[in-house]
């Protein structure tokens, strides 16, 4: 909220990450109605089954399947599946990787631990490790998710 009413507030506003903008003076009926309006948005349900193929993940208790019968995972293979699989057809390189499911800098990781995290998961996932067709590896760039995800 700000008394800055120019456009060039409000796009910069927006450009920084804003869901909305909001100057005053403003009606407190139209302000709660907003802030609603947010927790809708945000407050959706979240996705309980991703099915890819012949993959399935149950976000509910955490289990993944593949043809049916229960794959176990470690919690970071897990974390892993589930940001390829919310991102299908993205490219994620090592770094974003690194990024997302360890510590900020990569400090106190290897850099080839991504690559052995996603070679863990084919071996789990594909049915020919060597020739994969859900997590393929786009040389120089990363990886991506190349099959269609389905929520439920």
């Amino acid at each position: 909220m700000t008394a800055l009413d120019e456009e060039v507030n409000v796009v910069l506003g927006f450009d920084l990450g804003g869901d909305d903008y909001i100057t005053k003076p403003f009606r407190v009926k139209e302000l709660l109605s907003r802030i609603k309006a947010v927790l809708r948005r945000t407050n959706s349900s979240p996705k309980i089954k991703l099915t890819s193929g012949n993959i399935e993940v149950n976000s509910l208790d955490a289990k993944v399947y593949k043809n049916k019968k229960e794959v176990i995972l470690t919690a970071v293979e897990y974390k892993l599946l589930l940001y390829f699989m919310g991102y299908p057809s993205k490219v994620i390189s090592k770094e974003e990787i690194l990024h997302r499911l360890w510590d900020i800098q990569g400090d106190f990781v290897d850099e080839n631990t991504p690559a052995v995290y996603v070679r863990r998961l084919r071996e789990k996932l594909e049915d020919e490790p060597s020739k994969p067709v859900y997590l393929v590896n786009l040389r120089g760039l990363g990886y991506k998710w190349d099959k269609n995800v389905t929520e439920e």
